[in-house]
This record gives C-alpha cells, sequence and structure tokens, in this order.
C-alpha cells in the first residue's frame, strides 16, 4: 500500500499507510492518493495506521475523508494510534487492530476529567457522529484533554474493530487523574460550619477543595470552561461524598468577574443524570445528559 508520511516536515508519499505525528496537510494528500488510485483503476481500500497523534482537527478531516471513501481502517501489529490517529481509525467503514497494538482515545476534559459549563467538547460531538460507543464516549470525557486513555482489546471489539493476532504488549498504564477517587468524604455542607452571616460560598469551595485535594494525593480534582454563547465561565471542584456518588461544586462567573451561579450537583452512578441545589436560592433541579453529551434540564424543584 505505501506510504504517506504525515510528519511536520515530511514531503509525502505513495498510499494508503499514515504513520508518524499527524499535522495538516496529510488528509490532503490522502485525498490526492485515492483519486489518483481510483483513475488508474487501483483503488485504495483501506488506510494502515501508526501515529501516536497530532492535530486534532487534521485527525477530523482524515476521518471524514476515510468515512467518505468507505474505506477499511488498519492498525498493524505492534503499532500505536492514539488521540488524532483514534478519530480517522473510528470512522473506517471496517476497522481492524492488532492484539499487539496500542490503541487510545484523545481526553475532552477541561482540565481534570468533567465538563464544568455543561457544553459538549466539539471532539466529542465529533466522535458522536462518527457513531462511536457511548461507553468509550464517557472515558472521553473523564479523560483530561491533554492525556490519553488507552483502550483494551474488549473495548475495541464492543465499537465494533476487529482484533488479530494474539496480544504482545498491555495497555500502557492508564494516568492517575483519568477517573475521580472512591475514597469517601463528607459533603462540603458537612466539611464546612453551618452558614451565617460570618460564612459565605467561598467557604464552601475552600471546603470541597480540602476533600478533593486529600481524596487525590494532594491536587484537587477541578476543571473550568467557558462559553462564548453566554459570556460566562464555569469553574467546578469534584470529590467523592459519603455515598460513594461524585459530587460537583460550581461557580459561573460573567466576563467581569461577577458570580452568576454557586450550586453544588450530585451525579448518578452512570453519571449521566445528576441532581443541582442552588446554593443562594435554595431551589433544586434535575439534569440529564443527552445523546450529544450535553446536558439538559429535566425537572425543578
Amino acid at each position: 500500500m505505501g506510504v504517506i508520511d504525515p510528519s511536520c516536515a515530511g514531503a509525502g508519499g505513495a498510499a494508503g499507510y499514515v504513520e508518524k505525528h499527524i499535522c495538516v496537510g496529510v488528509s490532503n494528500r490522502l485525498r490526492d492518493i485515492i483519486k489518483a488510485s481510483t483513475k488508474s483503476a487501483r483503488p485504495v481500500s483501506a488506510v494502515r495506521l501508526n501515529s501516536s497523534g497530532g492535530s486534532l482537527i487534521e485527525g477530523v478531516r482524515l476521518a471524514a475523508i476515510i468515512q467518505g471513501a468507505k474505506l477499511t481502517t488498519v492498525i498493524a501489529s505492534g503499532a500505536t494510534c492514539a488521540s488524532a490517529c483514534f478519530i480517522a481509525f473510528a470512522a473506517g467503514n471496517q476497522k481492524f487492530a492488532s492484539a499487539s497494538a496500542t490503541v487510545g482515545v484523545p481526553g475532552a476534559a477541561d482540565p481534570f476529567g468533567r465538563d464544568a459549563a455543561g457544553e459538549t467538547p466539539p471532539i466529542v460531538r465529533v466522535v458522536k457522529e462518527l457513531g462511536l460507543l457511548d461507553a468509550i464516549v464517557e472515558k472521553m470525557l473523564v479523560t483530561r484533554e491533554d492525556e490519553i486513555f488507552w483502550l483494551t482489546q474488549d473495548d475495541l471489539r464492543a465499537m465494533g474493530a476487529a482484533t488479530t493476532g494474539r496480544p504482545g504488549q498491555v495497555a500502557p498504564e492508564q494516568p492517575r487523574a483519568v477517573r475521580p477517587s472512591t475514597q469517601l468524604a463528607p459533603s462540603p455542607k458537612a466539611a464546612a460550619p453551618e452558614p451565617s452571616a460570618s460564612k459565605n460560598w467561598n467557604d464552601v469551595v475552600s471546603a470541597a477543595l480540602a476533600i478533593s485535594r486529600e481524596q487525590n494525593g494532594g491536587e484537587p480534582y477541578t476543571a473550568r470552561q467557558c462559553g462564548l454563547k453566554f459570556d460566562s465561565c464555569a469553574t467546578a471542584v469534584f470529590y467523592t461524598g459519603k455515598d460513594g456518588k461524585q459530587v460537583m461544586v460550581r461557580t459561573i462567573k460573567d466576563s467581569n468577574g461577577k458570580h452568576l451561579v454557586h450550586e453544588t450537583c450530585t451525579f448518578n452512578e452512570t453519571k449521566n443524570v445528576r441532581t443541582c441545589v442552588d446554593w443562594d436560592m435554595g431551589t433544586t433541579r434535575r439534569d440529564a445528559r443527552d445523546d450529544k453529551g450535553s446536558w439538559r434540564r429535566m425537572t425543578d424543584q
């Protein structure tokens, strides 16, 4: 099948093999190769992938071309396909991965594993449109955007990929911050003194940070996300409550730093439903994550 060299300094080559670092321009080379091979009556039917990542945007472009041409994607023995490469792999009409290959999905959480503002990260919308299994999408949503979640053979088979050969290596150890700690701890209200005229939301946040820091080896489990649509930013602290469920303590501010929302949310076991209490108003609502990964309000109480 030949080689496309998508490295930043690469000059490009023949057909059907994407390797090294995926940089801008490789999708154009693949498109040109597909066109040329079709004209020569020797159309490309599959693309072999071996890349640890690169430009996610270029990975999305590759995925569009692969999906449009109904190409098979292949990760050969000993190869690595992660981050942007995985996006291209997921687009295959048929998908084959060697049992000795290493395959990883890009993280989508900013920065410590949770969507703080309720907006679906763009890369998650892309993979959902590719039909990626919800269970694997969830792995992206709980993994930091600067980290990779390495898939098991079972994960690959669950997403419709055929695995070949015998395992020659185990997947790399998962990053410590991929999943929140399961250590039990009191809620912020229990950790902080009862509210009074001298106590405020900052005390609640400080208590949550202390609990999260204790549960996560000294580094609190936090996230920050800004939404241009509403001109606001949300910051959140996550920890595990007494009942074993994940709790989020979230502050939303406008572009001038004015506090808009103070709330604590408790997630169900599958983390697709959350119950949130407005700290200032005392009202309660329930949200559910829809099939696109966005949070939608269910009820007010």
